[in-house]
């Protein structure tokens, strides 16, 4: 979803609408689904969540990183979800050595 989150970033500081479209029609183009298929669903107001609550979004951070870290920065950003995506575990990310 990085391309998609590219493409986003690149139509908000694009002000023709041709040039949007160009953008989009390149993207979809060049994208297999399901992820084209959840691009489209999320630029048209169709992509739900609906048992993504944040009691859930909660358990899962908790179990992905240190609990009173997740607490600790969830107090100085005050938001949970920029805190999840400023927290979540890279894909690529070694796990943590556990403590001795």
């Amino acid at each position: 979803m990085n391309r998609f989150a590219a493409l986003i970033d690149r139509l908000a500081y694009e002000p023709g609408r041709t040039a949007k479209l160009r953008q989009m029609t390149d993207y979809f183009r060049s994208t297999p689904d399901p992820e084209r298929g959840f691009a489209l669903a999320a630029l048209t107001g169709a992509l739900s969540f609906p048992h993504a609550k944040p009691g859930l979004i909660r358990t899962l951070i908790a179990e992905r990183t240190d609990p009173v870290l997740f607490e600790m920065s969830y107090d100085y950003v005050g938001d949970l979800s920029e805190t999840v995506a400023l927290m979540w575990p890279s894909p690529h990310a070694r796990p943590a050595p556990s403590p001795r």
